[in-house]
């Protein structure tokens, strides 16, 4: 696992020499947690930013606040929603809220025609509202960014690289090769205190009504009982530039 450690920081440390407009991106997940902390190691200074959205579970926001302080990531969290959520309420956090009424127009639309929510119904248009479109907004002025992808973690990401150029934004996947093993083992050795729902056999971690526990692959419990199972929000699929 050292190995890919230094082959991980090897890589970030490059992408921060080349590019100056460079941030990571962080959902607080085992991966994202990994990300930061390899990437922070190499320069302790670099922007960190997080998606975040209303469907998040509490547990979810309470842990960001935490390792926001903990580790001093002065993180800014993107957002889209009418107002802040009480547990984002926190004078060491920048929360930039976005303009709401699309979302809502088209959640309310599709609630009226089906009776049920957007992210059961159109899971790709609820993501593509409140994550990937946020997405945007956090990259638009980067050169390169940093994420937490893993070709192990499902079917879906076996084909990414470590360096990939989508549209003149580079995207850098430092962790791509690490196991799901590697990740707990770099975590426990490093003392990095794991989100609360991985104690719950949570494998991976979005908004609440889509994720579930188990799995026989760690997105398996992602967007259960639609389409979209085991998929992608679209953060890493669509040109974000």
């Amino acid at each position: 696992m050292e190995e890919k450690v230094a082959h991980a920081k090897k890589l970030i440390e490059d992408a921060v020499r080349k590019y100056p407009r460079i941030a990571v991106a962080c959902s607080f997940g085992k991966d994202s947690m990994v990300t930061v902390h390899l990437a922070r190691e190499v320069d302790p200074n670099i922007k960190v930013f997080s998606i975040m959205t209303p469907y998040k579970p509490r547990e979810t926001f309470d842990y960001l606040r935490a390792m926001n302080k903990k580790m001093n990531l002065g993180i800014t969290v993107y957002m889209v929603a009418d107002s802040l959520p009480e547990a984002l309420r926190d004078g060491y956090l920048e929360v930039m809220l976005l303009p709401p009424e699309e979302f809502n127009e088209k959640a309310s639309q599709i609630e009226a025609d089906t009776g049920r929510a957007i992210y059961e119904t159109n899971p790709d248009e609820c993501c593509r509202l409140l994550k990937v479109d946020p997405t945007k907004v956090a990259v638009s002025g980067l050169d390169a960014w940093i994420t937490g992808l893993r070709s192990t973690e499902g079917s879906t990401r076996v084909d990414y690289q470590e360096i990939e150029n989508k549209g003149g934004l580079i995207k850098i996947n430092p962790i791509l090769t690490f196991t799901e093993a590697e990740i707990w083992r770099y975590m426990s050795t490093r003392g990095i205190e794991p989100h609360p729902w991985y104690q719950k056999n949570y494998r991976s971690l979005g908004c609440a009504p889509c994720s579930h526990p188990g799995g026989e692959f760690e997105r398996d419990g992602r967007w259960q009982d639609t389409r979209k199972c085991g998929g992608e929000c679209g953060i890493h699929t669509q040109r974000l530039k």
